[in-house]
């Protein structure tokens, strides 16, 4: 039986579009792998990056912790007592001041230079206390012979028991047992 040549094309196409379709169907099929590769690449990416995104915001986290840590580790530590400045005055003679290393007595006596007559340190006094500063107030009203107030500042040495021995005398005249005194007893700590 002889067979024309487009009977044999009629029987080809069915097997052509067979095979064009099985071509398609792999080119879908690819196309679909690769769609779906893409979106695995995609969401890995994306979960890289939440990843980075979720480290960096724990580091941050982390610094943020440090930093409030650090704040109160400052605020929060014991301080050492700071250095207080203790004023004595004339109201206080006789009696007994306690004081730390590190603090200040302040002794504030009230004196009339005008006539001469000024507080001195004893020699006799402790050792314990070192005179730092010197002064003395300006009088509160205009005139001569109104009194003033001598102030001494004295820094303890070291711990213990002593007695601050000041005694009210005139420059020129050696002191007397007889010139006014102050006496104040001192503990150190």
């Amino acid at each position: 039986m002889a067979v024309s040549g487009m009977h044999c094309l009629e029987w080809a196409r069915p097997r052509l579009s067979l095979v064009w379709l099985a071509a398609r169907m792999l080119a879908m099929y690819c196309r679909g792998c690769a769609v779906e590769q893409a979106e695995a690449r995609f969401q890995l990416r994306r979960k890289k990056l939440a990843m980075q995104l979720a480290r960096s915001g724990r580091w941050r986290d982390s610094v943020r912790w440090l930093f409030l840590f650090s704040i109160l580790g400052v605020f929060c530590q014991p301080r050492p007592a700071s250095a207080a400045n203790k004023v004595v005055t004339d109201a206080d003679k006789g009696a007994t001041v306690h004081l730390q290393t590190g603090d200040t007595l302040e002794l504030r006596l009230r004196s009339n230079p005008s006539t001469g007559y000024m507080w001195y340190v004893q020699k006799e006094s402790t050792p314990l206390l070192k005179l730092a500063h010197q002064s003395q107030t300006d009088a509160t009203e205009p005139g001569v012979g109104r009194p003033v107030f001598q102030v001494f500042k004295f820094e303890p040495r070291r711990r213990g028991e002593g007695v601050l021995l000041m005694h009210y005398v005139r420059s020129w005249d050696p002191p007397t047992p007889e010139d006014e005194q102050f006496d104040l007893r001192v503990t150190i700590e």
